[in-house]
């Protein structure tokens, strides 16, 4: 129990410093390019951290192609990219909007909000026959590939008509990719010791493996995510913890998922569109609603989005995980 306990203090630990050093070179790419943290933590901090679901999926493309159950190997890919999506905007945003207040724009909300079900519609849309195909793959892959470029240009416009022209700060360019590789592979790693060491310690308490895979490597899967946020938001880069949230689902549900789709191709639990798939629409529709009401996310409607959480999970043992 000890060592449990010691790889669980550590990961923490080395997340939260992980977090400190990748923000504040992303805060410095920002200001050197002079582009708005929006953009960084919709692009390069959303693909960023969706590293680990891009892994779980090109992993397990070529495990299937190697001869292992397709059944079996889809279900842990499909399934952690939906758990990814109603994690991300639920518990994770929740607990980030606890610690202070996000905001966003009328026209960003309404861009990356159409973006967000627009990537449920195409997932719902090519796995409807219980089966995603290469081609499938690289359509949705392609999806998310158009996203990226329209946001490239629309920053581009917002620079150019601009009638704010800032000095560009001097920063060490070098230095600061070097904080967001440290940093970046820090969290990762620090996540992979807090999962390891929470799920050590449920076998000691015998806690059942159901609550234990949903709950636990469930929620571990977002620490990097959760830390480097909450990290933004106390830096005062709200942007970045708004558009990694928004821009990592968009990510996972088109380029991680068809990355790996492109390779060997999925099946699709029944499940998963009677159930999950729809409850990724409310959602959706839900953090959209919360947002429009006046263009922020307060604490009391944070504390929805965990309660939103729990009850989704609460559904999942009672009906779905059968003990």
């Amino acid at each position: 129990m000890i060592q449990s306990i010691v790889f669980l203090l550590l990961g923490i630990v080395v997340l939260f410093l992980g977090s400190q050093l990748a923000i504040r070179g992303f805060e410095n790419i920002a200001h050197r390019f002079r582009v708005s943290h929006l953009f960084i933590g919709l692009t390069v901090v959303a693909i960023g951290t969706s590293l680990p679901e891009i892994g779980v999926s090109v992993i397990g493309a070529i495990d299937i192609l190697a001869g292992l159950d397709m059944s079996a190997v889809s279900g842990v890919v499909v399934g952690n990219k939906i758990g990814s999506f109603l994690n991300q905007l639920t518990i994770i945003m929740g607990i980030v909007g606890l610690t202070g207040m996000m905001a966003i724009t009328k026209r960003e909300l309404k861009r990356e909000g159409t973006m967000l079900v627009l990537s449920i519609i195409l997932f719902s849309l090519v796995a409807l026959d219980l089966k995603i195909t290469p081609m499938e793959g690289g359509i949705v892959t392609l999806a998310y590939l158009l996203y990226f470029i329209y946001l490239v240009k629309q920053e581009s416009l917002c620079k150019s008509t601009s009638k704010v022209q800032e000095e560009k700060p001097k920063i060490h360019l070098v230095k600061d990719l070097l904080l967001i590789l440290v940093g970046m592979c820090a969290l990762l790693v620090a996540a992979e010791f807090v999962v390891e060491g929470s799920v050590q310690l449920a076998e000691i308490l015998s806690i059942p493996t159901s609550v234990t895979g949903l709950l636990i490597v469930g929620l571990g899967t977002g620490l990097p995510e959760l830390t480097l946020d909450i990290t933004a938001l106390r830096r005062g880069s709200a942007g970045i913890a708004v558009g990694d949230m928004i821009g990592s689902n968009i990510c996972d549900i088109l380029f991680s998922l068809g990355a790996g789709a492109m390779i060997s191709g999925f099946t699709v639990e029944p499940i998963l569109l009677l159930f999950d798939t729809p409850f990724m629409f409310f959602v959706a529709f839900l953090v959209i609603g919360l947002f429009l009401r006046n263009m922020r996310l307060e604490r009391k409607e944070a504390l929805v989005l965990v309660l939103v959480y729990v009850s989704y999970v609460l559904l999942k043992l009672a009906f779905f995980m059968g003990g």
